[in-house]
């Protein structure tokens, strides 16, 4: 029997790809307006052409909010690297045969997708770990169980890689 609850669990969806979008857009505009700020603050003192008035670049309230963005981005990506990084998503296909010890699985019943598939039995062939290739197994998913049987019927051994 192979769990795929933890799988099933961590497909990232819509909602992920909408979470590091904003993210990233987010960090990329606060970056460049400290950029921006900073850059365009510089250019006026290089060339003497900045006003009398003109407050301190950290009294500037939006050049703060944008630097305070950044570091706030900045330490949150030291404290959790992986925060920008979606884990390659895998097919139900391939973590089956990832979690079996198995080469390669196929199972053309099956739509090669990154959920569970429904309740049922599926023919399915298999490449073993010694690069041996099967025309015919079971595959029987229940629930986020899967059992695999061999081409005798009998339970095959799952070994994790």
């Amino acid at each position: 029997m192979i769990d795929m609850s933890e799988w099933a669990s961590n497909h990232h969806g819509l909602s992920d790809c909408i979470y590091m979008a904003a993210l990233s857009t987010v960090l990329v505009f606060a970056v460049l307006g400290v950029v921006w700020r900073a850059g365009r603050r510089l250019a006026l003192r290089a060339t003497h052409r900045i006003p009398r008035d003109a407050q301190p670049l950290l009294e500037d309230t939006k050049f703060v909010m944008c630097l305070a963005l950044v570091c706030g981005f900045g330490l949150l990506l030291t404290l959790n690297p992986g925060l920008l990084v979606l884990p390659k998503d895998t097919t139900f296909t391939e973590q089956v045969a990832r979690q079996a010890g198995l080469e390669a699985l196929s199972c053309p019943a099956i739509l090669d997708s990154k959920y569970m598939p429904g309740q049922g039995r599926y023919e399915c062939e298999y490449v073993d770990a010694k690069g041996k290739a099967h025309d015919l197994s079971l595959l029987v998913a229940s629930g986020d169980r899967v059992w695999l049987y061999d081409h005798n019927g009998k339970p095959m051994k799952v070994t994790t890689k």
